[in-house]
């Protein structure tokens, strides 16, 4: 095995065990693995002075905000998005800042924040994901339109059971029960048996009044 293998397998295994150790966010922690996996192969073919000094400061970035202080997550942010706009920790620490500003109560500001990134980042993925977590903003502010409006032009997506959880989410507050439960059930048919958030898209689904579909082989 070539140590590019290698690392790739050892990477995969860190996203799996922040995955199990955080499983109560489910997009923050896509967001986050992603952003592990674009960091790392990004770290690998660029300068090292440059990516050392990037991967610091998002260090300082996420020490910061372990401790709840906003005034220096918003200077190291704008230090990223400034001199490191060319690496992925921008994009990871964007969307923590955005996070942090939500659980603030600060829902606008952190719209604010997550489209104007979702307008320059040019990684379709990224754009995607952070396209659903505007979708799921505006789900919190009470507006299923707009959510479903965040996610109309996403077609193709390797976040198929996130979009259609979403979809469901905003036929539900729109008193579209049974084209919820559409939703709900193709978003089910994509998740795989133990991922964490499984149980909670079939809870939404008998809210809606539908079936959990019977699990294969059953």
């Amino acid at each position: 095995m070539s140590n590019h293998q290698i690392d790739e397998y050892e990477l995969g295994e860190r996203v799996r065990t922040w995955f199990k150790a955080n499983s109560g966010s489910l997009i923050t922690g896509v967001a986050l693995g992603l952003g592990c996996i674009f960091a790392f192969q990004w770290w690998q073919g660029n300068g090292d002075k440059h990516k050392n000094e990037a991967a610091m400061q998002y260090q300082a970035f996420s020490e910061a905000a372990e401790k709840n202080d906003p005034v220096k997550t918003n200077v190291v942010l704008a230090l990223l998005e400034s001199k490191y706009s060319d690496t992925p920790y921008v994009n990871l620490a964007v969307l923590r800042q955005a996070e942090l500003l939500q659980s603030s109560g600060k829902n606008a500001e952190s719209l604010k924040l997550l489209e104007r990134h979702a307008a320059l980042v040019t990684e379709e993925s990224m754009k995607q994901l952070y396209r659903i977590r505007i979708a799921r903003l505006h789900l919190v502010d009470g507006k299923p339109e707009l959510a479903l409006k965040s996610v109309e032009a996403i077609k193709e997506s390797v976040y198929v059971a996130s979009l259609e959880e979403i979809r469901g989410d905003a036929q539900m507050a729109l008193g579209k029960r049974e084209l919820a439960s559409q939703y709900y059930v193709k978003a089910l048919t994509v998740l795989d048996e133990a991922a964490p958030i499984r149980s909670l898209v079939e809870l939404k689904l008998i809210d809606a009044g539908g079936t959990v579909p019977a699990k294969p082989g059953a």
